[in-house]
């Protein structure tokens, strides 16, 4: 509760937040269980058996990137002080719910001054969507990789105040999953340089070192992919490779995407698995938020239709833009590299919540809900 009184919330927001912690940590125990009975590679990172191939002895011999850098992380929780895989889905849970909380305090700052009652309680209740606190609350990349996305997202509410911030987001994304990095990276950059608040001479020193550093880090994606050529048909070629390695391993939840209209890619990666593709009581939780990712998408779009209508686009806040841009960028991405809906769901996991907020926000504007400016909390 000292937590909530700090940052200037209501009682029931307090009593909300200290909630959704009690709820994220119990998706520890959940994801704890889900592997205990069916295995991943979240047993194996822990056990730092994942992808190692010459079996390193110490610690900085598992330093690196991607899998590498997840296990270099484990290493002294796991094989110095031997601690048990249920505390490592406790520890991660507590690294993803540092962001979690962060997203939380500021869309509290975006809604609640809104002029009606229930704006702020769906907020709210988006946070407690399942997909999200699954997958962020166990050993994985995607704890850290959604810390360092919102890290890198806060960089879009203030650059002057964030930029540090920003960086290490877009830097740990980097290390663990490259391409999330780049992108990150990509989108930071482009914003600073049309800040108006940024003199002439500091865009120009933000242009020639993201220059620089954006070119390391697009050729150490090119290796890490095996690209036979910068070029389409080198992406192609890699593409057509990712789809064929997917396959080998004969899922239940492969699909053919590369036979998929943009239509069909879009569904897939957004919406489904939907109704009529249930299997058991996992796909049920699933179909469940898709319905509910379906309706926000729509609510959205109906919303900023109104909104650019009024001309009053500007009044949707630049984290939850950024975190639009991100999500429509990662989902071109996986159109292209990914064939199998399990893996989409985790891929997801990380970023739908951001879309989720933007359409809400976009339907509660839209439709003349008073925004104010939300004074009184601090992100």
């Amino acid at each position: 509760m000292k937590i909530g009184r700090r940052v200037g919330l209501s009682g029931g927001e307090e009593w909300v937040l200290q909630g959704l912690w009690v709820y994220h940590v119990g998706f520890a125990g959940i994801f704890y269980w889900y592997i205990m009975q069916n295995g991943g590679d979240a047993l194996r990172y822990w056990e730092l058996t994942s992808e190692v191939q010459s079996g390193p002895e110490s610690w900085m011999g598992y330093f690196g990137q991607r899998t590498d850098f997840v296990q270099w992380l484990n290493y002294i929780p796991s094989r110095v002080f031997d601690l048990e895989f249920w505390f490592g889905n406790v520890l991660y849970a507590t690294v993803s719910f540092i962001g979690i909380r962060g997203l939380f305090l500021i869309s509290l700052k975006y809604f609640r001054d809104s002029s009606r009652v229930w704006v702020v309680p769906v907020m709210m209740g988006i946070f407690f969507l399942p997909n999200l606190h699954f997958w962020t609350a166990g050993v994985g990349k995607e704890a850290l990789l959604f810390l360092g996305l919102f890290w890198a997202l806060k960089g879009f509410e203030s650059v002057t105040a964030h930029w540090k911030l920003a960086l290490m987001g877009i830097l740990l994304s980097f290390w663990v999953r490259p391409v999330n990095g780049v992108i990150l990276g990509l989108m930071f950059w482009m914003y600073c340089l049309f800040q108006q608040d940024i003199n002439l001479k500091s865009k120009f020193i933000i242009a020639g070192t993201g220059f620089v550093v954006g070119f390391a880090g697009l050729y150490r994606l090119i290796q890490y992919m095996h690209l036979d050529s910068l070029s389409w048909e080198g992406f192609l070629a890699f593409s057509k490779g990712q789809m064929e390695f997917l396959s080998g391993f004969a899922a239940e939840t492969e699909i053919p995407m590369e036979s998929y209209s943009w239509i069909g890619k879009l569904w897939a990666l957004y919406i489904r698995p939907f109704w009529g593709e249930v299997r058991d009581i996992w796909d049920l939780v699933v179909v469940l938020e898709n319905t509910l990712a379906l309706a926000f998408i729509i609510l959205g779009v109906v919303g900023l239709v109104k909104l650019m209508q009024k001309g009053s686009i500007k009044s949707i806040p630049p984290i939850y833009w950024a975190g639009l841009v991100f999500t429509l960028l990662m989902g071109l991405v996986f159109s292209y590299t990914l064939n199998n809906l399990g893996i989409i769901v985790r891929m997801k996991s990380i970023y739908m919540i951001f879309c989720y907020l933007f359409c809400w926000k976009c339907f509660s504007l839209g439709f003349g809900l008073v925004w104010v400016g939300g004074v009184g909390v601090k992100g």
